[in-house]
């Protein structure tokens, strides 16, 4: 299933190529002043992690346009990776067909 024995690369990723995926808002309360977050899970060696990004003070014009744009770079960059994925698993699909 994993490719055939000495394949350079097996055709069905280990685990089914699951990897967390997603994203988010947070808002931190800091001595009393509100702090917005963004949080996405990153690649590491070790697996999946969440990465925490300071976007800043909540209420400020700034920090609405900056979330927005992390938001929105997030999903591209999530929709790319999808497709990577669909295009891995469905070449192993027709292998197997």
């Amino acid at each position: 299933m994993h490719g055939e024995v000495g394949s350079a690369r097996p055709l069905l990723p280990p685990y089914g190529g699951n990897a967390q995926l997603g994203c988010g808002l947070v808002v931190r309360r800091i001595r009393n002043r509100r702090y917005l977050y963004f949080w996405a899970y990153a690649r590491t060696p070790s697996g999946s992690r969440r990465r925490w990004t300071y976007v800043g003070p909540v209420g400020r014009p700034g920090t609405h346009r900056k979330a927005a744009d992390l938001l929105l770079e997030y999903h591209v960059k999530l929709r790319r990776e999808v497709e990577r994925r669909i295009a891995r698993l469905l070449t192993a699909h027709a292998a197997f067909g």
